[in-house]
């Protein structure tokens, strides 16, 4: 094994960013896996949906070695009882197990979430068995993480799960392990992209918003800059090639150029975007916001947020 190579890349970032596709560019270099937004593997559990390899999840044969060795380590049977395996308080927007993501959990999801970010921005201790259930939370996912990595004899594994909460706490319990890559993308296009999928705009730009507002001062104040690589989607798609090498150069591995072409071999990833399941490599920068996107809805998203997409390199 690479032994300088981290054992943990943790991808920070708002939805519709490109997480999916930079997780399958890392994760197709030969001593790494993706695994895509790895805190929803117990739903994926429970409703059996298909791993990016084409089998189901309980099929898989990743998934299968991985939930048994994880089952026996916390001495639970895991396909018998999904949720015993606790990865965190992931919210489902596409495939949801509406029997587990009821209102009571979205609550308590709120709740525990928001004494976190307290803790975390301010400091303040606040030992409760809510906030130690993220503790243990972080402790499952190291466990799944040790699991792929024994299993397929790589270096390191990708988890593009994307919360900010996520990578503190990850990056805190093991700093010398973990790299955290911070993706961003033109504000305006991922408000396009929402809007193209029914979200309001109100809302669409206040969780863009409040996902960088909120991810920046934490990152800043946990994590040290060499352990902190800020990542462009539009420097990703026009020249992935010269961006690879750049990460690859932060967390320690060589560069391979068959991490370009990311469909030639079968990855495992059980929970992202429906690109997961596409067959072609090719690359392209979306830009459809430019001419699509409306003046009204331009406007707004600069009286909002404008401010904020400046700071983050667009003009």
């Amino acid at each position: 094994m690479t032994m300088d190579a981290a054992p943990y890349i943790y991808i920070c970032s708002a939805g519709h960013s490109g997480s999916t596709l930079l997780d399958l560019l890392i994760g197709s270099h030969s001593r790494v896996a993706p695994l895509g937004e790895i805190d929803h593997l117990s739903k994926n559990i429970a409703l059996n949906t298909l791993c990016s390899c084409g089998a189901p999840v309980r099929s898989c044969t990743l998934w299968r070695k991985v939930v048994k060795r994880v089952g026996r380590e916390i001495g639970v049977d895991v396909l018998d009882q999904p949720y015993s395996l606790h990865m965190g308080y992931p919210k489902a927007t596409t495939v949801v197990d509406r029997l587990h993501q009821t209102t009571a959990y979205l609550l308590r999801r709120k709740l525990v979430l928001g004494l976190l970010y307290l803790q975390l921005r301010a400091g303040a201790m606040i030992l409760t068995p809510l906030t130690r259930r993220v503790d243990a939370a972080i402790d499952n996912n190291i466990r799944v993480f040790n699991a792929v990595r024994d299993i397929l004899n790589v270096d390191t594994v990708v988890d593009s799960s994307k919360s900010y909460l996520k990578a503190v706490s990850l990056y805190r319990r093991l700093p010398e392990h973990v790299r955290i890559i911070l993706l961003v993308r033109d504000g305006r296009a991922v408000l396009w992209s929402n809007l193209k999928r029914g979200t309001s705009r109100a809302t669409a730009v206040r969780e863009w918003k409040n996902q960088y507002n909120r991810a920046l001062p934490l990152l800043t104040r946990h994590v040290p800059t060499d352990r902190l690589l800020l990542v462009r989607y539009e420097d990703l798609t026009a020249a992935p090639g010269d961006t690879l090498k750049t990460i690859c150069s932060f967390v320690g591995l060589p560069f391979e150029d068959s991490m370009l072409e990311f469909r030639s071999q079968v990855h495992h990833v059980a929970n992202g975007n429906r690109m997961r399941m596409s067959t072609s490599s090719i690359i392209r920068t979306d830009e459809e916001w430019v001419a699509k996107l409306m003046d009204d809805d331009r406007n707004y998203f600069e009286r909002k947020a404008g401010g904020l997409n400046r700071t983050l390199g667009y003009i």
